[in-house]
């Protein structure tokens, strides 16, 4: 078990043509769904538009650490993504990326990170790219 973090691309991104009425948006997330099995499985691949698998529970108790020791405890990145492994469900808004995307900076700069920091945050510098791209917000699945 582990936690991953998505953008889903913009419906009107995915180029649905005519299986335009097909697609059903849930705005909370700005996931597109099919109903039928076959259109689904059609899309599967393009419904994302970043995705990144953060990591066990272990590997996110390493990250928080390590961000708390050089950002400190007032950090958004631990209140909203390292806060536990298990927050599946949980969004991160788009219009929220300003801010995430400043903290991102500052830690990208910080001196002493392990190489698994480097990835995660390269990881998030996508995920917000493609958040204010997409105009959907980062979920946590």
């Amino acid at each position: 078990m582990g936690l991953n973090a998505v953008v889903y691309r913009n419906k009107k991104h995915l180029k649905l043509g005519s299986d335009e009425n097909a697609g059903r948006l849930i705005p909370a997330t700005g996931e597109v769904y099919f109903e039928k099995n076959e259109v689904s499985r059609k899309y599967r691949t393009r419904i994302y538009a970043a995705e990144y698998r953060i990591g066990n529970v272990a590997e996110i108790s390493a990250l928080r650490e390590e961000v708390l020791r050089l950002v400190g405890p007032e950090s958004n990145i631990l209140k909203k993504i390292l806060s536990s492994g298990t927050h599946s469900g949980d969004v991160i808004p788009a219009d929220f990326m300003p801010t995430l995307s400043a903290e991102i900076g500052s830690l990208s700069s910080a001196t002493g990170q392990s190489e698994e920091l480097r990835e995660f945050v390269d990881s998030l510098k996508e995920l917000v790219q493609a958040s204010e791209i997409e105009g959907n917000p980062i979920v946590f699945v």
